[in-house]
């Protein structure tokens, strides 16, 4: 027997809202597991400001008039009340078409796509959308994540508020007793994305950890003012830490967060974070400030400021901003929160003005630096670019098959009690290319023209020129042997480049900001051995390199070599101030290999070889693991003259689908000491991770070890609490990631 009434609000919304729960905070719903579903949820079902269908349709075993009100209709037997995609099944259920309401006495279930809710009473007004259920449980599902609890009461109101009466949410699948929130009352706005709770207790593992008497959340993904979730951290230098963070929404373009850090060996840290965005940008100020310090040897106050900018004002033109400002040479190392800036002699202060078009690119750069160990003598501290003006062309010239190209620089360097003075550089270029089947060749021909204007020298040297014609040709094969066992390919690439750039004397010319490149295969193919513009390199050379490649018949490169080396047909006479002119015939052997030994291992090797005194210069080695479920282990070795040599040992491991164990290890071999050790541990459930980690490392003066112990735990659906671990261990452990 079926029955169908219009009206004109749909009575299945306010259950649907009740699906809200399941967006309480959301920063790790990627990572639950998932509950057996009921399907999957429209979003216009969490939303009360849907408009529904005009009609429901009533089905039951039975129907009769109520023998003490003949107006009201009792449905018996099987009942269902059923609307689109959600339906309320009950044994009984009583209805007024007068008043518009519908009572269910007995339990009843109500079940959309991605929602379930089971209830023991209930009264639905539908014509306003209210509606009053008696102690429930609820199951919402959004995508993988599962969100369920109980509350003795449910209701709806006319402004469409989830009203919750002693009632516990959690994002654990059912029946998982990892985390849940318990509170008195519940009341959740979807018009305003925001839920608010009064005596809250949130229990881990049955044990209550935290409890406050009252706290609001946001229920989507809009930001919300409040308190974030505190951070515990222990380090020698620090002690211990806790750190507690307020986000302030200030607008819907502008935001704050407020961190206290609580430090027993130093004090109280303040520390700001600002962000604002309009039509030119995004633009950030952080700051942080203590006091007083009480390891730090004087009484000022300690700071650290920076500012960012990121922009594009108009079409074609972006903006960048990096401020930074310290207060002291150890700040980083005493109080810096990460691993990154552990010691800082210089920072930057750059503003860059862009532009860019089809062939056309130019830069405007105001370019300072804090040099904020005052050891540092004032000779040895980079210069000021007031400002840096750089312009670059391209464009094809058909006529000629060629490309062309014009580089341009004007620079004026500046510093105290230093040669200053202004750099004009101008380098137009032809290059010719030629890429045929199985070879290809290359010519390119330049002219390298500068001209500095000189502060602070003799008179006679204020004005200094530069003309220095280049010519490169390059030229390689591609020779290809196929396999026809297993039809893969083998390769073997020879490549030569010759380079000749006229000798000029530049002994007058300052060192602005250039300084020697590390010689690597790459440097093979370079123009110039120099980084910066204040030294051209001359050179009439010759470079023969040879590579070879196995690309199997899935199109995975099985390995992969390359060795060359560069033979000089003249000494190399131009120089840095203090460094002895080159003379050999030829350069040092460098060598690149890269093997996929099986599908989860792979080598990697280069190799830097002096032939004249068979010694190797710089060499660096790693064999990697790669396995499933996360599976994965480094072993490297790595020998640098000046640095000395080290070598380097990882993995992160899972011990079982639960845990897993994580290291990382670098060691010197010349000090035989280690360097840094970094061990951690992982726990991650359904519906919660732990993770902790110990660091020790050698502090700048090489003599002392400092150790820090981070701790993090991840409540899957609510905000992490604690340091991140996962960065720690990921800095230490090439490839590791969070499960």
């Amino acid at each position: 027997m079926k029955f169908k009434y219009p009206f004109a609000r749909d009575w299945q919304l306010p259950l649907a809202t009740l699906a809200l729960l399941c967006l309480s905070p959301t920063s790790a719903l990627a990572e639950q597991c998932v509950a057996p579903r009921a399907g999957e949820l429209p979003a216009t079902a969490f939303s009360p400001a849907v408009d529904l269908a005009d009609s429901i349709e009533l089905s039951a075993d039975s129907a009769e008039s109520d023998p003490n009100n003949p107006d009201d209709i009792l449905l018996k037997g099987t009942i269902s009340i059923r609307h689109r995609d959600g339906e309320l099944k009950a044994d009984n259920a009583r209805y007024d078409p007068q008043t518009n309401t519908a009572t269910v006495a007995g339990e009843l279930s109500y079940q959309a796509e991605g929602l379930r809710v089971h209830s023991s009473d209930a009264l639905i007004d539908l014509g306003d959308g209210t509606f009053q259920l008696g102690e429930s449980g609820y199951e919402v599902e959004s995508g993988d994540v599962t969100s369920q609890g109980r509350a003795e009461k449910i209701s709806r109101d006319t402004s469409g508020r989830l009203i919750l009466d002693e009632a516990s949410y959690s994002s654990c699948p059912p029946g998982n007793n990892g985390w849940r929130l318990y509170a008195d009352n519940i009341k959740l706005n979807a018009d305003e994305g925001v839920g608010t709770a009064r005596n809250v207790t949130l229990r881990f593992r049955s044990v209550p950890i935290l409890y406050t008497p009252a706290i609001s959340f946001p229920i989507s993904d809009r930001r919300k003012t409040g308190f974030l979730p505190p951070r515990f951290d222990q380090n020698d230098q620090t002690g211990f830490e806790y750190r507690q963070p307020y986000y302030w929404n200030i607008r819907p373009n502008m935001d704050a967060t407020f961190v206290l850090r609580a430090m027993t060996d130093r004090g109280f840290q303040f520390q700001t974070e600002l962000r604002y965005l309009n039509r030119i940008g995004s633009w950030s100020l952080n700051h942080e400030t203590i006091e007083n310090d009480r390891r730090f040897a004087r009484s000022d106050a300690r700071r650290f400021t920076r500012f960012q900018h990121e922009g594009s004002p108009a079409d074609r033109w972006t903006t960048e901003i990096d401020l930074n400002y310290a207060s002291d040479k150890d700040y980083f190392e005493d109080l810096g929160d990460t691993l990154k800036v552990s010691s800082i002699t210089h920072l930057q202060r750059r503003a860059d003005l862009n532009y860019q078009k089809e062939n056309f690119r130019f830069r405007t750069r105001l370019l300072n630096y804090q040099t904020i160990d005052s050891n540092i003598e004032q000779s040895q501290r980079p210069y000021r670019l007031l400002p840096q003006l750089t312009l670059d062309y391209h464009r094809p010239v058909k006529r000629l098959g060629a490309e062309f190209s014009v580089d341009s620089e004007l620079v004026y360097f500046d510093r105290d009690n230093s040669v200053t003075g202004s750099r004009l550089h101008f380098k137009p270029q032809l290059e010719w290319n030629i890429r045929r089947a199985g070879w290809y060749s290359k010519i390119a021909s330049s002219w390298q023209m500068t001209r500095y204007d000189l502060n602070n020298v003799p008179s006679a040297d204020r004005v200094q020129t530069r003309n220095v014609p280049l010519l490169s040709a390059e030229s390689g094969l591609y020779l290809e042997r196929p396999r026809r066992a297993d039809g893969s390919l083998l390769t073997l690439e020879p490549r030569l480049f010759y380079l000749y750039a006229a000798r000029r004397n530049q002994d007058q010319v300052p060192i602005f900001d250039t300084g020697a490149l590390d010689f690597n295969y790459s440097q093979l193919f370079r123009e110039n051995r120099f980084s910066g513009g204040d030294r051209i390199n001359d050179a009439n050379q010759l470079s023969f390199a040879l590579s070879s490649r196995w690309i199997n018949q899935n199109g995975r490169e099985k390995y992969s070599a390359s060795v060359g080396q560069i033979y000089y047909f003249s000494d190399r006479l131009v120089t840095l101030p203090g460094n002895e002119q080159e003379d050999r015939s030829s350069s040092d052997i460098v060598a690149e290999l890269k093997t996929e030994i099986t599908r989860q291992v792979d080598a990697s090797l280069n190799l830097q070889w002096d032939p004249s005194d068979a010694d190797t210069q710089r060499s660096s080695a790693m064999i990697r693991y790669r396995g499933d479920n996360g599976k994965l282990a480094n072993l490297g070795h790595r020998y640098l003259p000046d640095d000395g040599e080290f070598i380097h040992a990882s993995f992160s491991w899972p011990i079982n689908e639960k845990w897993r164990l994580a290291s990382g290890w670098n060691y010197s071999l010349d000090d035989n000491k280690s360097i840094e050790t970094v061990l951690g541990i992982e726990y991650e459930s359904c519906c919660y991770t732990m993770r902790t980690a110990a660091r020790r490392y050698i502090t700048d003066d090489g003599e002392d070890t400092t150790t820090s112990y981070f701790f993090q735990l991840v409540l899957k659906g609510l905000a992490p609490v604690g340091q991140n671990v996962s960065e720690v261990l990921g800095e230490a452990i090439g490839g590791y990631t969070s499960r």
